[in-house]
C-alpha cells in the first residue's frame, strides 16, 4: 500500500472536491476513515512496546532520598534511673544501580515477541487500507451504476415519449385504435416511475459514498469517470497457481497470521526464560546524618554514615510451586492454536482468490455479451419504430422492442460495473490492491 501514499497525503492536505475521480474518492475515504486511523494508532502503540523491550538491556538507576524530625526519649529502670532526651533534624539518600548482565535469553525473547507483534500490527494496518479500499471501490460502483441507470432511464423515458406521441398522431389520423395510444402511455408512465426510482436510488448511492469519505451525505459530489467506460482487457488473465503464490506472499492477513505464530513463539520462550537465573551487576551509595546514642542512658550524637557497595548478583529461582510449568503450557497451546489459525487464514485466502478469479472471468465475457445484445436491442426497436410508422407493426411490437432495449441498457451498465469490481476485488484477495490497480 506505500505506493499510494502520497496520493493520501495529498488528498487529506486537499479541502474537500466536487468534481471526484475514483483515485480522489479512494485517497480520501482512506485518510478519513476512522478504521485507518485506528489501526494506526495500534502500530504506533506496539512500536512503543518495541522500544519497551529493547529497554530491558540498559541499567537503571534509582534514587531515594528523605528528610524527618525525630523526637526521642528514654527512661531507666528504679535501680539505674535515667531520663534522654533527643530531639533532631536529619537527612538521608540512596541511589541504587542495577545492570543485567546475562539472562539466558529472556531479554532477546522479549524483543523478538515484541517485534513480532509489531510486525503483526503493521499487516493489520495494511489489511484495514485494503478493507476500506475495496469497500470504497464498491460503493463507487453502486454510484456508478445508479448514475448509470440515471441517465438510461432518461433516455428509455425519451424514447417512450417518442412512441407516444407516433401512437397518438396514428390515432388522430385514424390509422391506429385508442388502445395503442392507452399502451404507448401505460408504457410512458412505467418509464417515469422507473426514470424517478433511478434517481433516488443514485442519491442514495452518492450519500453513501460522501460517508464512506468522511463527509456528510448531502455534500454536493460529481462523478467524473462515471461518463467513462473502460472496457476489459486481458492483462488481469494469469494461472490460478500464480495467483495464490502472489497471495501467499502478499496478503496482509497471511503477513499478521505468520506474525502473530512468531509472537506466539517467541512468548513460549520469554516465559521458559523467566524460570532461568539472572546474572546483574550491582551498585549502591547511601547517605544518612540521623543522629546516634552510644548506649542506653546516653545522649545521642550527630553521625554522618556513607554506605558504597559493589557486586554481582545471581538470581536463581528454586522453587515457583509449578507456576512455570504451567505457564509453558499455555504459551505452547498458543502456540497451537496460532498455527490452526494460520492454515484457517491460508484456506480462506486461497477460497477468495479462486471465487473472485472466476467471477472475473464470467464477468469479462458478460460485458462482451451484454454489448452485442445492446446491439441487437438497438436495431430491433429502431426497426419497430420504422416497421409502426408505416402500419407494418403493432404498438405491442414496438412496446416489446423498447422494453427490450431497456433491459439492454441496463444489463450493460450492470456487466461493466460488475467488472470493474471484480478487477479490484481480485486485486483486494491478493492483497495487492492500491492506487495502481485502478488504472
Amino acid at each position: 500500500m506505500s505506493r499510494k501514499s502520497g496520493a493520501i497525503q495529498d488528498a487529506c492536505a486537499e479541502g474537500a472536491k466536487t468534481e471526484l475521480t475514483l483515485p480522489d474518492i479512494v485517497a480520501s475515504a482512506l485518510c478519513h476513515n476512522p478504521k485507518t486511523r485506528e489501526a494506526w494508532a495500534t502500530v504506533k502503540a506496539q512500536a512503543a512496546q518495541v522500544g519497551v523491550s529493547k529497554a530491558a538491556y540498559l541499567p537503571t538507576l534509582a534514587g531515594t532520598t528523605g528528610v524527618a524530625k525525630d523526637h526521642t526519649s528514654s527512661y531507666g529502670t528504679s535501680g539505674n534511673p535515667f531520663h534522654v532526651q533527643s530531639n533532631s533534624n536529619y537527612q538521608n539518600a540512596a541511589l541504587t544501580l542495577t545492570w543485567v548482565l546475562y539472562d539466558f535469553g529472556a531479554r532477546s525473547a522479549n524483543v523478538d515477541y515484541a517485534q513480532s507483534l509489531l510486525a503483526s500490527a503493521l499487516a493489520g494496518q495494511d489489511s484495514a487500507l485494503q478493507t476500506v479500499f475495496a469497500n470504497t471501490v464498491k460503493d463507487y460502483y453502486a454510484a456508478f451504476v445508479a448514475q448509470k441507470n440515471r441517465q438510461a432511464t432518461q433516455d428509455i423515458q425519451a424514447d417512450a415519449k417518442r412512441v407516444l406521441d407516433a401512437a397518438a398522431m396514428r390515432v388522430q389520423r385514424g390509422v391506429a385504435s385508442l388502445s395503442d395510444q392507452l399502451q404507448a402511455q401505460t408504457s410512458y408512465s412505467q418509464a417515469t416511475f422507473n426514470r424517478n426510482k433511478a434517481e433516488g436510488d443514485w442519491l442514495s448511492a452518492l450519500g453513501l459514498m460522501a460517508i464512506d469519505m468522511g463527509r456528510r451525505p448531502n455534500a454536493s459530489l460529481h462523478l467524473v469517470d462515471a461518463d467513462k467506460v473502460m472496457l476489459p482487457k486481458e492483462s488481469f488473465v494469469q494461472s490460478v497457481d500464480q495467483l495464490l503464490r502472489t497471495a501467499e506472499e502478499r496478503h496482509p492477513s497471511l503477513i499478521a497470521a505468520r506474525a502473530e505464530l512468531a509472537a506466539a513463539q517467541a512468548h513460549e520462550e520469554v516465559v521458559r526464560a523467566q524460570g532461568r537465573p539472572t546474572i546483574s551487576f550491582v551498585g549502591k551509595y547511601s547517605y544518612s546524618n540521623q543522629p546516634q546514642s552510644a548506649g542506653a542512658g546516653q545522649q545521642y550524637f550527630g553521625e554522618t554514615s556513607r554506605d558504597r557497595s559493589i557486586g554481582i548478583e545471581l538470581s536463581i529461582p528454586i522453587f515457583e510451586g509449578f507456576t512455570r510449568t504451567y505457564q509453558v503450557r499455555g504459551a505452547q497451546a498458543q502456540v497451537e492454536g496460532k498455527e490452526a489459525s494460520l492454515s484457517d487464514t491460508e484456506l480462506q485466502v486461497a477460497s477468495s482468490v479462486w471465487s473472485n478469479y472466476q467471477t472475473l472471468k464470467v464477468d469479462t465475457e458478460n460485458v462482451r455479451t451484454s454489448q452485442d445484445i445492446l446491439d441487437s436491442a438497438n436495431q430491433a426497436f429502431e426497426a419497430a419504430q420504422a416497421r409502426y410508422a408505416k402500419g407494418v407493426a403493432g404498438i405491442l411490437e414496438l412496446i416489446t422492442t423498447q422494453t427490450a432495449l431497456a433491459n439492454a441498457r441496463q444489463q450493460q451498465i450492470a456487466a461493466l460495473a460488475g467488472w470493474q469490481n471484480a478487477r479490484i476485488q481480485l486485486a483486494s484477495s491478493l492483497g495487492s490492491l492500491d492506487l495502481q490497480s485502478l488504472n
